[in-house]
């Protein structure tokens, strides 16, 4: 009797061990899968502008590898270098496969920013890229600081080439990345993606600098590199409205900046 009861004492220990174990490899592939990709988002312009030519700039969202065909929200805002105010917002079509586009005709001649406010799956994207239509005039650098010097700090950094920063040209691309909604006195987690010629740019110190654009004072945020190339961090804003995000880079000699906006709730 002795013998049977220590038999079903132990076939008990071993259930309950294997339950414990399939409960543990449960529990981290959740863990696992709590952690969602990145959505992605590449900006597509053709190779060459003419005025008063209409022309295609699309957009493709993916996230790990795979199309988003689900984004909430997709607009194109387009304006020209120098111009501060009035800029175009325009909502993408969904073209399938994860493209989102629209069809734009640029009047005159001249250097223009396209950022693509891309929101979907909880998340929001903001890449900019820059694009050159006919044969416009170069802007000297010290024509472009006296023609932009009359406004605030933030915006002066805003309206300079983010690739000319220190007077060189830079490869790097920095994707700003932020929870779907943003509000005041709650904790949101920023990160960034950080590419240089096209490949993750590791081991980088990467900080986010915010602010107000009411407020002259500014809070700087460490971030930690959670993946290659991609740096998160956590930050309260405590008032509403619109705020500046600035993005700093260094990484040996290489120290870069680019600025973004963040509308707080």
């Amino acid at each position: 009797m002795k013998k049977i009861t220590l038999f079903i004492s132990l076939l008990s220990l071993m259930m309950l061990a294997a339950c414990g174990s399939t409960n543990n490899n449960e529990n981290t592939n959740g863990n696992n899968d709590d952690v969602p990709s990145l959505v992605e988002v590449e900006i597509k312009l053709p190779k060459a502008v003419e005025p008063n030519e209409e022309v295609k700039i699309e957009a493709l969202v993916t996230q790990g590898g795979e199309n988003v065909d689900d984004a909430s929200e997709v607009k194109f805002e387009v304006w020209q270098q120098g111009q501060e105010a009035d800029h175009e917002m325009v909502e993408a079509k969904n073209d399938g496969s994860g493209s989102y586009s629209i069809k734009k005709t640029f009047e005159e001649e001249g250097f223009y920013y396209v950022v693509a406010h891309t929101t979907a799956r909880d998340m929001h994207v903001m890449p900019r890229v820059e694009l050159t239509v006919g044969n416009p005039e170069p802007i000297e650098k010290e024509e472009k600081h006296e023609e932009e010097g009359h406004s605030h700090d933030h915006e002066t950094h805003e309206k300079t080439d983010h690739n000319d920063h220190h007077g060189h040209e830079s490869s790097l691309s920095m994707t700003l990345q932020h929870t779907k909604a943003v509000k005041a006195n709650e904790e949101t987690t920023l990160s960034t993606e950080i590419k240089q010629e096209n490949t993750a740019l590791t081991d980088a110190t990467v900080r986010f600098e915010i602010w107000h654009e009411d407020s002259e004072k500014h809070e700087f945020v460490d971030a930690k590199e959670v993946s290659d190339g991609v740096y998160g961090a956590k930050a309260t804003m405590k008032e509403s409205g619109l705020h500046y995000i600035q993005i700093h880079v260094e990484k040996g000699e290489l120290h870069e900046h680019q600025q973004e906006e963040l509308e707080v709730e």
